[in-house]
């Protein structure tokens, strides 16, 4: 999504809500924290040398990007374009023509059966092979949607979202009834252009500011240059066990593989029957617990505890068995040990189990 304005962030919050992995991008920095509140990952151009805050003119809507700073998105977006099926683009300059974002290179990275929805069509489009009015499929793989008439199509919902807008403005400025102009807010500051016939545009840097980080001096830049150049000359090179063959594991994982295969040789040639079983029911064990517990996020912990207290259950008649060997040996203290383990997480199951139960029940 290029533009995290109230299309783009609709846009994105539908996406996401969906089950799709969104990445959004807008010059304005400030737009990051929206975007990665509805489920977006933020997208920033990569700069070497210069400050890209100082490569833009104007504020809001109203940016104007440098050379250098086009170029920059030009190489992000085309890059994206080669894992995103999906692209809309919102970009827009009040009074200008839209700027052209994703070029014929980039359109040509895309997967077949991929999508472009140029929103900014009515002022030409931010895709190099936009045709305003209109919905055509180039090279029979990427299809472009470029109605210039979108809001006409949406009246209910653009009526609503302005309704929702300018209700959410008159409750910051009519706080208790009364109509007050806070100008320590940022939002009400930023749009005041005249107060008690004084002019108070344009507002202080401190309320448009749009970077996310305050901007190093060139000192900085130079120190942190030199750390990462001796961090580079440090960073040791790859050992051996991670080169990888036949493009199908590494030089470590085949080896490993090898003492395993090597290890259950040596234990089926040597090893009595009876611990050979065990040995096998260790293992299944191992794969059961590390898959059940171990691999599950904490928030399905709850809904597993049941399954988890049988097989406790288990564990404790299996240890009940192996306690009856000598007191003192290593089976009876592993036994015990396994005994206490699993009693605690069963009876831990129980009162979770139990509290969430009472989230159910209505309070008399």
């Amino acid at each position: 999504v290029i533009g995290a304005g109230v299309a783009g962030l609709a846009a994105i919050a539908t996406a996401s809500n969906m089950g799709a992995i969104v990445r959004a991008f807008d010059t304005r920095l400030e737009c990051r924290e929206q975007v990665e509140s509805l489920g977006g990952e933020f997208l920033v151009p990569k700069f070497d040398e210069e400050d890209e805050e100082g490569d833009m003119e104007g504020t809001g809507y109203s940016r104007v990007m440098s050379e250098e700073y086009y170029l920059k998105e030009m190489e992000l977006f085309s890059e994206q374009a080669k894992e995103c099926q999906i692209i809309i683009t919102t970009a827009a300059i009040p009074g200008r023509p839209a700027p052209k974002l994703i070029m014929k290179d980039a359109v040509d990275n895309m997967a077949p059966g991929s999508v472009i929805v140029d929103l900014a069509a009515s002022t030409g489009g931010n895709c190099q092979l936009t045709k305003p009015g209109s919905t055509w499929t180039y090279d029979q793989r990427v299809t472009i949607v470029a109605y210039d008439n979108l809001s006409s199509r949406m009246s209910w919902q653009a009526s609503s979202m302005y309704a929702n807008n300018m209700a959410n403005l008159l409750d910051l400025l009519c706080k208790e009834h009364k109509f007050v102009l806070d100008m320590e807010d940022p939002v009400v500051r930023g749009m005041t252009v005249v107060l008690d016939n004084t002019i108070t545009w344009p507002p202080p840097k401190s309320v448009t500011q749009t970077k996310a980080t305050p901007t190093q001096s060139s000192n900085q830049k130079k120190e942190s240059k030199k750390k990462d150049l001796i961090i580079v000359q440090k960073a040791k090179a790859p050992s051996m066990f991670s080169k990888r063959l036949f493009d199908l594991a590494t030089v470590g994982e085949f080896c490993a593989i090898f003492c395993f295969i090597g290890f259950f040789v040596i234990v089926g040639f040597f090893a009595p029957i009876s611990f050979v079983n065990q040995l096998l029911y260790f293992i299944l064990a191992g794969f059961l617990g590390f898959y059940l517990i171990w691999a599950v996020e904490p928030a399905l912990f709850s809904p597993l505890m049941s399954t988890s207290n049988s097989l406790s259950g288990v564990v404790i008649l299996g240890g009940i068995l192996m306690a009856s060997e000598p007191s003192g040996s290593p089976t009876n203290v592993l036994a015990c040990s396994a005994i206490a383990v699993s009693t605690t997480n069963v009876v831990g199951g129980f009162a979770i189990s139990y509290r969430m139960l009472l989230m159910f029940k209505k309070e008399e």
